[in-house]
């Protein structure tokens, strides 16, 4: 075989492996753009609101939620529902309308025909609400119970007051059984991926007066013990850390 023969048929090959390689790269690069486009690029971190002990937080497409923030946005959404701050027969749905991103559709409606109730009966006009945490009686262990489902029951003890022309109508201590549960739907408008389903069938409870009489100090431990009172029967097999007032009569669904 004569050298230019030779040198035609190294050149083929060269030219073959080099085919392959372009080729193999091609592959490659393909699928660094389809893991690049199916990779998530946004991540929500839910920061413990404690962390003098330290915190481990788990990020991915379903992040863990600790359950004092469960608390804190579902505390945050009812407060803000139930604040009226000059006139409920506009307040009362300019509320509503503000806060539907956080929201399940079957609340907003509740609450929507909550609304149309008390125009009916002329409970908005002039009316004023605000809805406190009690004092002592803020977040602990056993008010969050998580479902394992994506929905967790935050029991908040709360003070009602409301006022009509600057006349006192309402002063009372109500347990509302709020129902929170992941809503991802749009992070432009609801960051925390989270929204409040109302009771979810459960109702109000009003809370004995009576039963409310040492204020824990803020500084106290999570585990000190309140007088007269009992843990709520949704969770009777979980290890309570504080005891929660006795309810002693279901609320009117007005409130």
């Amino acid at each position: 075989m004569s050298p230019f023969t030779n040198n035609l048929a190294n050149a083929h090959a060269t030219i073959r492996r080099q085919s392959w390689f372009i080729a193999g790269l091609l592959v490659l690069l393909l699928i660094a753009m389809v893991s690049w486009r199916t990779t998530q690029t946004h991540f929500t971190a839910h920061i413990p609101p404690d962390l003098s002990r330290g915190g481990a937080i788990q990020l991915g497409r379903t992040s863990e939620v600790p359950a004092p923030n469960v608390y804190a946005f579902g505390f945050y959404i009812w407060h803000q529902v139930n604040r009226w701050a000059r006139d409920g027969s506009k307040d009362y749905g300019a509320q509503i309308y503000a806060l539907q991103n956080y929201l399940t559709p079957s609340c907003r409606e509740q609450l929507l025909q909550d609304m149309r109730v008390k125009a009916g009966d002329a409970e908005l006009i002039q009316r004023t609400r605000a809805l406190m945490e009690i004092p002592g009686y803020g977040y602990t262990a056993n008010r969050v119970s998580e479902h394992g489902n994506g929905g967790w029951t935050v029991l908040i003890d709360a003070q009602l007051v409301e006022t009509s022309r600057g006349m006192p109508v309402k002063d009372t201590f109500i347990r509302y059984p709020l129902h929170v549960v992941r809503y991802d739907i749009d992070r432009e408008k609801n960051p925390w991926g989270l929204a409040l389903n109302c009771f979810a069938g459960r109702h109000p409870e009003r809370i004995d007066p009576q039963a409310l009489q040492t204020v824990v100090s803020p500084t106290s431990p999570p585990t000190a013990a309140l007088p007269r009172t009992v843990v709520a029967p949704e969770q009777p097999s979980q290890p309570a850390a504080v005891v929660l007032p006795l309810p002693v009569a279901p609320a009117q669904t007005k409130e």
